[in-house]
C-alpha cells in the first residue's frame, strides 16, 4: 500500500479537528447558556407572580433550584423565598403548608445534585425545621406518646440526615456520553462526506454507531445519577 494515498485522508481529519472541537465548544457553551436562560427565566415569573398569585410563585421559584447554575446567587435568592414563605405559613399556624414547603425546598436542591450535592447549608436547615414540626405533631402510638419531644425530633433529625452521596460515576458516565455523541456527531458530517458533498457509507455507519452509543450512555446515565 503506498502510504502517500493515504496522505490526502490524513490532511482532511486533521482540518476537521479545529472544526469539532469548535462545535463541541460551541454545544457546551450553548447548554449553559440555556440553564442560565430558564434559571432567570423562572425567577421572573416567580418574582411577577409573587404578590398575586404566592403558591405558583413558589413553584416557579423551585424551579430555579432545580436549574442550579453554580456562580450565580438565583437559586439561594430562590431559596430565600421559599424559606420565607414557610416561616410564614409557621407563623399563620399552617403547619401542613410550611411542612410541604420546606420538604420541597429541600428535595430542589437533592434534584439539582449531579457530582457534589449543591444548598447543603439549605438542606441541613430544613432538615431542623422538618424535624421539629412533625415532632409537635400528636403521636398516635402508644411508644411514640412516651417519647419526649426532643426523643422524636431527635429521631425524625437522623432519619433525615441519611443523606446518599450522588452517584459520581453516573454523573462522570453522563458527562462523558454527552460529549461523546456531541464529537460523534460532528465528525460524522465530516467524515460521512467528501468535500464534494458524496456521501461515504464506512465512515459514516462506524461515527453513526458511535454516535448511538455515546447517546446510549448519556441517557443511561441521566435515569441512574
Amino acid at each position: 500500500m503506498d502510504p502517500e494515498k493515504n496522505i490526502p485522508n490524513r490532511s482532511a481529519w486533521q482540518r476537521s479537528v479545529p472544526w469539532v472541537l469548535a462545535g463541541m465548544v460551541v454545544i457546551v457553551a450553548s447548554t449553559g447558556f440555556k440553564v442560565i436562560w430558564n434559571a432567570t427565566d423562572e425567577w421572573n415569573h416567580a418574582e411577577a407572580l409573587s404578590a398575586t398569585k404566592p403558591e405558583q410563585a413558589l413553584e416557579h421559584y423551585e424551579r430555579v433550584i432545580h436549574w442550579h447554575v453554580p456562580f450565580l446567587s438565583l437559586s439561594d435568592d430562590a431559596a430565600e423565598k421559599m424559606w420565607n414563605a414557610a416561616l410564614a405559613y409557621e407563623q399563620q399556624g399552617n403547619i401542613e403548608k410550611a411542612l410541604n414547603t420546606y420538604r420541597i425546598l429541600r428535595g430542589a436542591f437533592y434534584a439539582a445534585r449531579s457530582l457534589y450535592t449543591p444548598g447543603k447549608d439549605w438542606i441541613l436547615r430544613c432538615n431542623e425545621k422538618i424535624a421539629g414540626l412533625m415532632a409537635s405533631k400528636p403521636a398516635y402510638s402508644e411508644p411514640e406518646q412516651k417519647k419526649s419531644f426532643d426523643q422524636r425530633k431527635a429521631e425524625y433529625l437522623e432519619l433525615l440526615s441519611r443523606e446518599k452521596s450522588p452517584h459520581a460515576e453516573w454523573a462522570l458516565l453522563t458527562e462523558i456520553g454527552f460529549l461523546g455523541w456531541v464529537a460523534c456527531a460532528f465528525i460524522f458530517i465530516f467524515k460521512g462526506f467528501t468535500a464534494t458533498g458524496a456521501f461515504q457509507a464506512r465512515p459514516a455507519l462506524r461515527w453513526a454507531g458511535g454516535w448511538l452509543v455515546f447517546y446510549g450512555l448519556w441517557i443511561w446515565g441521566l435515569f441512574r445519577v
